[in-house]
């Protein structure tokens, strides 16, 4: 089995190192998703922001007229003028058109704006699946031991050992799901948590009673993977 740990070390060292206002985007956007959008804002952040030029694309927002690659560009380029105008533009654009696109923008509007208005230094921390607050949302799963079938008893132990030891991190769980042979996890944990120490914390809990669950398990911030995808990769 896989798991992220070494690269989750790697992130909390580095922002220990970092001072500033943390931004943990919430919504969850396909990480390639978001690589668009990044590369696209790179490439036009050398344009025409002039009031004038801004005002134009505020009216694109509103036009019934606007093609989807016109409002595609107006919501970045607004998104990176740091523009007060421009931010509340975006803003009312997101409560009518919700999707990728816009939600990106309207973030790093709000990061940009930020940073025009205040010498703190702002870092934005992205994953695929989002998260809440100062947590990022992880999703994990842990196979049985030799791909046995959970009894009802293991299942219950699941349940009530889990839960106990992501909430001891401070972390929140948002779902679990007990198939024949894995179970599945969508939790919201800090950053700064051990993942690691705190799966292997609870696996070993569960272990005591029977040593039913496999001690290697997968963890991401990346995506939720299908029952399919988890057979046919990890579980044959």
């Amino acid at each position: 089995m896989k798991n992220d740990n070494n690269l989750l070390k790697n992130l909390n060292n580095s922002l220990e190192n970092l001072k500033g206002n943390l931004h943990i985007f919430e919504t969850k956007v396909s990480v390639e998703k978001q690589m668009e959008y990044f590369r696209f804002t790179e490439a036009i952040r050398n344009d025409n922001l002039d009031e004038h030029f801004l005002e134009e694309q505020m009216n694109i927002l509103t036009s019934n007229q606007s093609s989807p690659l016109d409002i595609k560009y107006a919501l970045a380029i607004l998104a990176i003028s740091g523009d007060v105008k421009a931010y509340r533009a975006i803003e009312s654009y997101n409560k009518t058109h919700f999707d990728d696109w816009s939600v990106m923008s309207l973030l790093q509007a709000q990061i940009t704006l930020e940073s025009e208005l205040s010498d703190e230094r702002q870092i934005f921390i992205s994953s695929g699946l989002g998260g809440k607050g100062s947590k990022l949302r992880f999703f994990a799963f842990c196979i049985s031991n030799e791909k046995k079938g959970f009894s009802d008893y293991q299942k219950k132990l699941i349940e009530k050992e889990i839960p106990f030891y992501i909430q001891k991190h401070q972390g929140i769980l948002e779902e679990v799901k007990i198939y024949n042979d894995y179970f599945t996890l969508l939790f919201l944990i800090n950053i700064q948590v051990d993942i690691k120490t705190m799966l292997d914390e609870a696996i070993d809990e569960c272990n005591q009673y029977g040593n039913f669950i496999n001690k290697g398990f997968f963890v991401t911030n990346v995506k939720i993977f299908s029952e399919e995808e988890i057979r046919n990769e990890w579980i044959r």
